[in-house]
């Protein structure tokens, strides 16, 4: 018969978690995709989705959608607004009488110019479109008698899409953003009951749109990404991956440093293993502030 073995780093990081171990977030800073002009960093930002239209949109969900216009305006605010040379402002958050298709008009253009010109804006960001669902998956699970279940798994979709223009009503990127989460489970009975609806999922719906704003114009901005990785603990190695993980990775190195010398001792190699950890955590750091005070003072 066949055998099948799993790749290598599989077997590594199983072998990681079965022993004494805790999860660390990480991150990495990389420099903007692009650099935005001085006269560029005035932001305004309009809503042209009209989610009150009854043939799209049910009267009682639209409470979500405003929440997604919200949480896209705080989210894209709270960007903006790190660059203490940027400026941002909310124009409009449901200004009716447009589609996604008469916004693909030349003609267009002259209302973009015209909001610029009354908000004193360098780049408009007008959000074209949202929508909003929820979608369901079953599958079959025991519950805490032991028994088989049919379970009800919700998530939460969100999608959102904007165009950027410049004052002058050019098209400078387009950006559409897709998020989910997981809502809630629930046992059910041949996956007929039903679930959460929009309505009840506001904060949610704005936590979505304001991941999305900030992705959409992340290019603009210093990038963070996250990944997490496994930290040895207990024993020997409790003190310092306590300091690890309450954000004083410094106070860790170098007792890492002296338990590590030790060659040829299981201790050394875990002990290796987190100075690794805590060698990433500190140039991190160090980068994290060189890439931001590079943004801050670029035009300086």
């Amino acid at each position: 018969m066949k055998q099948v073995f799993p790749p290598l780093s599989l077997i590594l990081f199983i072998a990681l978690a079965s022993s004494c171990t805790a999860p660390i977030q990480l991150q990495k800073t990389y420099p903007p995709e692009q650099v935005l002009s001085s006269e560029l960093k005035k932001f305004a930002f309009v809503n042209f989705y009209d989610y009150r239209i009854p043939e799209f949109i049910k009267d009682k969900h639209e409470g979500a959608y405003a929440a997604a216009v919200n949480g896209y305006a705080a989210g894209l605010g709270e960007l903006v607004l790190k660059d203490p040379g940027a400026s941002f402002l909310i124009a409009d958050t449901l200004r009716d009488g447009f589609t996604v298709m008469g916004m693909q008009a030349p003609e267009f253009a002259d209302t973009v110019k015209a909001i610029c010109r009354e908000q004193d804006a360098g780049l408009l960001v007008a959000l074209d479109s949202i929508r909003l669902w929820i979608e369901s998956e079953i599958s079959l699970e025991e519950d805490d008698e032991g028994d088989a279940m049919l379970t009800k798994d919700f998530y939460l979709f969100s999608n959102t899409y904007i165009t950027i223009y410049t004052s002058e009503g050019e098209v400078i990127d387009r950006c559409a953003g897709e998020k989910y989460t997981y809502v809630k489970s629930k046992y059910t009975i041949f996956g007929m009951i039903g679930g959460p609806t929009l309505a009840g999922r506001h904060g949610l719906i704005r936590s979505l749109s304001e991941e999305s704003a900030r992705d959409c114009m992340g290019k603009y901005y210093p990038f963070t990404e996250n990944f997490t990785e496994l930290l040895y603990t207990g024993g020997q190695l409790k003190a310092t991956s306590n300091s690890i993980l309450a954000g004083r990775p410094e106070d860790a190195l170098e007792p890492l440093r002296q338990l590590a010398a030790d060659a040829g001792t299981g201790l050394a190699r875990k002990a290796a293993h987190n100075l690794g950890i805590v060698d990433r955590m500190l140039e991190e750091r160090k980068v994290t502030g060189e890439v931001w005070n590079a943004f801050m003072n670029r035009e300086k």
